[in-house]
């Protein structure tokens, strides 16, 4: 068996294919499980549960490595960055991690650990987030030193004079999480005072907008859409937020006793939420309040019905006029009730384009999936009372 120096577990983080688990731990290390092995409750130790560890994985002494984000499938599967708390950025290859004979691809720095492609040291406090653009060429990473670090990963500083990460401003306020929105066009970082920092891609400067409205630190994100983010809040709540047009749309989970929230996710078919905070418990949240409501449509549909079925019920809505059978013998009643009809007629005409007109002037607009979670959601008011 591999010795290893004792440690907590500082991170972990699931493959993309969910095969494997891979672990952080407070002196340094990193692991590689096999997840089905790991999952199986057994008093037998099993040494092939783990598939690699590399130990140390950070600079310096007593450096926990504190966050993981492995690439998506589209990118490259084989991709893993990880965050330390000394602010150090590492981006690894795991076909080559724990495999001493594959050296070459390490011989131009002999410094890294094995695995390690490539690596930086530009933040000045440990790094809380990680996230990795659409095409995989650049790496984002939010640092509580209150500065949003962007690396490309096409232009390692080793082999190359031209710089390869930018730094923004200081933002005079730590930022804790991170998820890219708008297909890519949008950074939106959670901070300490509870506002959303909101970049534009390609603008690292200074931020683009800032979305108020938390009154406490935003420690998680969860992406639901290109326009919808889930936060998770150190005073428990989970809410429900739209991305320019800026709205709080409601909240889906409050019941964390008042602790911070620390993760939020997805299960593989995204009908139920994670949530991780200081308790010992895991809590899970129906999702599918988040998606568009196929009850709408049918509800809709069993409209259309019932007034299709009325319509059939009631022909004699479709025929007003009188059959030959019941016309008077007096030819002037006849033509008396004949224009009754035509004026009947010509009010509801006029009636149609009066509400033509109307809707004309109303110019109302559809009403978007969004909108209509904003129905289904509790408000922090509502919540409230609801619970005295």
């Amino acid at each position: 068996s591999n010795k290893c120096t004792p440690a907590a577990c500082k991170s972990v983080s699931f493959s993309v294919d969910g095969t494997k688990i891979y672990t952080g731990g407070s002196a340094g290390d990193l692991c590689a499980v096999d997840a089905e092995r790991a999952c199986t409750f057994s008093v037998k130790s099993d040494e092939k549960r783990l598939l690699w560890r590399v130990e140390p994985a950070t600079e310096g002494k007593y450096n926990p490595l504190v966050a993981i984000r492995p690439f998506d499938g589209s990118v490259n599967l084989a991709l893993m960055a990880t965050g330390d708390d000394a602010g150090g950025v590492r981006v690894w290859d795991q076909r080559i991690c724990g495999n001493s004979t594959s050296s070459k691809a390490n011989s131009y720095n002999q410094k890294r650990p094995q695995g390690c492609v490539l690596s930086w040291k530009e933040h000045e406090d440990y790094i809380s987030g990680l996230e990795h653009s659409l095409d995989g060429n650049t790496l984002l990473a939010t640092s509580a030193d209150c500065r949003l670090g962007v690396y490309d990963l096409r232009m390692p500083k080793e082999r190359t004079n031209t710089s390869s990460f930018r730094l923004s401003d200081d933002q005079e306020d730590e930022l804790l999480s991170l998820k890219i929105m708008k297909h890519g066009k949008k950074v939106v970082c959670g901070t300490q005072e509870g506002v959303l920092a909101i970049f534009s891609w390609g603008t690292w400067g200074d931020v683009s907008d800032r979305f108020p409205g938390h009154p406490n630190s935003i420690d998680a994100l969860l992406k639901v859409d290109e326009d919808t983010l889930l936060t998770g809040s150190s005073d428990g709540l989970i809410r429900v937020v739209q991305i320019q047009p800026d709205k709080l749309l409601g909240m889906i989970g409050d019941d964390h006793g008042g602790f911070p929230i620390e993760k939020l996710d997805f299960n593989n078919n995204r009908h139920v939420i994670g949530s991780l905070s200081h308790s010992n418990y895991i809590r899970l949240w129906d999702a599918r309040v988040l998606t568009e409501d196929q009850d709408d449509g049918n509800d809709d549909d069993g409209e259309n019905n019932d007034s299709g079925d009325e319509e059939r019920k009631m022909p004699g809505k479709l025929s007003t006029k009188r059959g030959p059978q019941h016309e008077s013998d007096d030819e002037w009643d006849d033509m008396d009730d004949n224009n009754q009809d035509s004026e009947e007629d010509d009010g509801d005409s006029n009636d149609d384009d009066n509400d033509d007109d109307d809707s004309d002037d109303s110019d109302e607009k559809p009403e978007t999936i969004n909108d209509k979670r904003k129905k289904r959601l509790k408000t922090e008011n509502e919540k409230f009372f609801e619970d005295l």
